[in-house]
Order: structure tokens, then sequence, then C-alpha cells
């Protein structure tokens, strides 16, 4: 059952957010510890969704709303397995709606001090005010827009144009963040390189553009044990990315080994059988956003 799936890679996720590494280390592939990590921790998640209805499982990757409390999205708590109700809040920079929140230090910045150690601390300082204002999923960080067009409005975020920096600053920031908890987001999952009316494009690319640029940095990301990767708005070769089996199952999940879940960008979300047949996993906010349909659940 498909639905099954979707359940197991969400619930899965913050159980099997690895132990920190050594700051040091040089690991970038997913360790026989890691495999063991996820293998248990999906384990668990099944056992305890073969006591949930139908009904249930979709309410676990369904957002309930928009705006509710101190989160952008929110999923329903089920009681019954002591499962809670997910809270997640933007950003790459820290918590977005708060008060007495930190704006943290932009990647790009982040990225010029050249300082694994440093980025990860950045990461970790993000993660522990995070999980002190009870979120659970923090919307960051950013490989998506890599910025490779100079005008992208929003390659501030992320860590640079060159992959390889991008995708070590990733993996140092998700595996801080996650150190103390929290679950990271990688995002936007993929070509996203231009912020206005990214809702109408298509990216085009090659394989090999794709695997030497754009797909490196999540390919980190993977290896650091990142939680949850968001797809977004644009469309892939003609395909949007939230129903993108090219992009979804073949990449990120078949080819990089992803275990985690895909959530949409917000409202990002365009069919009901295809999107959950390609690889997305969750869907957000719910029908309260931008006046957006809400195609799983009630």
């Amino acid at each position: 059952m498909r639905f099954q799936n979707l359940a197991a890679a969400l619930s899965v996720a913050s159980a099997a957010i690895a132990a920190p590494a050594d700051a040091a280390a040089e690991k970038r592939a997913p360790s026989a510890a890691d495999a063991l990590d996820w293998a248990a921790a999906y384990t668990k998640a099944n056992a305890a969704l073969a006591k949930l209805s139908s009904a249930d499982k979709i309410k676990i990757v369904t957002g309930v709303g928009w705006g509710k409390g101190q989160c952008v999205g929110n999923t329903a708590a089920i009681n019954s397995i002591g499962y809670p109700s997910l809270c997640l809040q933007d950003g790459p920079l820290g918590v977005r709606y708060g008060t007495k929140v930190t704006a943290f230090t932009p990647g790009i910045q982040a990225a010029s001090t050249w300082d694994r150690a440093l980025i990860r601390e950045r990461g970790q300082f993000m993660g522990e005010e995070t999980k002190g204002c009870g979120i659970h999923v923090l919307l960051g960080p950013v490989a998506g827009p890599l910025g490779k067009h100079p005008a992208g409005g929003r390659n501030w975020e992320g860590f640079g144009a060159d992959p390889y920096l991008q995708g070590i600053a990733m993996a140092e920031t998700i595996e801080g963040m996650q150190s103390v908890g929290v679950q990271a987001n990688a995002k936007h999952f993929i070509l996203n390189e231009q912020e206005l009316r990214r809702e109408t494009m298509s990216s085009t690319v090659d394989d090999r553009t794709m695997h030497e640029l754009y797909l490196w940095p999540f390919a980190d990301a993977v290896h650091a044990n990142v939680a949850s990767v968001m797809c977004s708005y644009n469309k892939i070769n003609g395909t949007w990315a939230c129903e993108n089996e090219g992009v979804m199952n073949k990449l990120l999940k078949q080819e990089l080994g992803f275990k985690g879940y895909v959530m949409t960008d917000w409202n990002a979300q365009h069919t009901t059988q295809q999107s959950a047949n390609t690889g997305l996993d969750m869907t957000m906010p719910g029908s309260d956003f931008s006046g957006g349909t809400q195609l799983w659940g009630d």
C-alpha cells in the first residue's frame, strides 16, 4: 500500500537521525551503521503503522493547516500510537516566525569562512534554538538555487555556486542541526534557480549537468543523513518536480539512497495519484494557504 510506505518514510526520520560525527571527518558516504539505524527505524515505524487505519496513515502525511501557532506547517497527531503533530518552520537562517529568536548568518557568508567546524556549529546553534521553540522540522538548509544565475533572488540563502563547497556546507549544517534532535530539510529539490514566477517555469537540463552541478550538494545532504527533502515549485524537463519520477524516485531515492521523506513546497502538489507514485511522501501545508487545494486527506 503506497500510503503505508509514505507514512513509514515520514515517521522514521526522527528516529533515524544519526549521532553527530567528528567535525574533522571526511565521511561523505553512508556507513553500515547508518543503514542499520534506518533499517531499525523502518521496522519500528511499520510495526506502529500496522495498528492504524488508512485514514490515519493519510493524516500523518498530509498538512493540517498554515500558521498554526508557531508553525508554518503541521501534521495530524495520532494519539493511539503516541505519534505527535509535527511542527514545521522556516528556515535556512533559523526560526522564521517567533519572538526573541536569532537571525543567523546567511549561508553565503558562512561558506565564505571555509571553516567546516564553524559551519557545523552554526547548524547546531540553529537546531538548538529550533528545538527550544518546540519545532520539530527546520526547513533548511538550501542547495537550490545553486546560484549559477547571479541575479537569483535567494542565492544568499545557500552556500555558493560551487557544488563541492555547497555540498560540504550542506552536510556540515545538517549534521549540526540534527545532532540536537531536530529534523533538517534539504531544499529546494531541484533546479529551483529562479525565484520570480517559479511556479510557472520549467528548468531544462541534461544528465551530466544535473549530476555534476545541481544534484551534487543534495548527494552530500543524503550522505549526511538528512531527514527530509523538499521538492520545488518548478517543472524539470517539462514535469512538475513534486511528481517527477526521474528526480524523486530514480535520482534521489534509488541512485542516492535517500531513506527519509520528501515533502512538497507549500502548495506544490498538482496531482493525487501521480505524486504519490513518483516519490512524494508528504504534502504541505493544507487547504488554507493561498487558496490551495488539498489533494490527500479530508
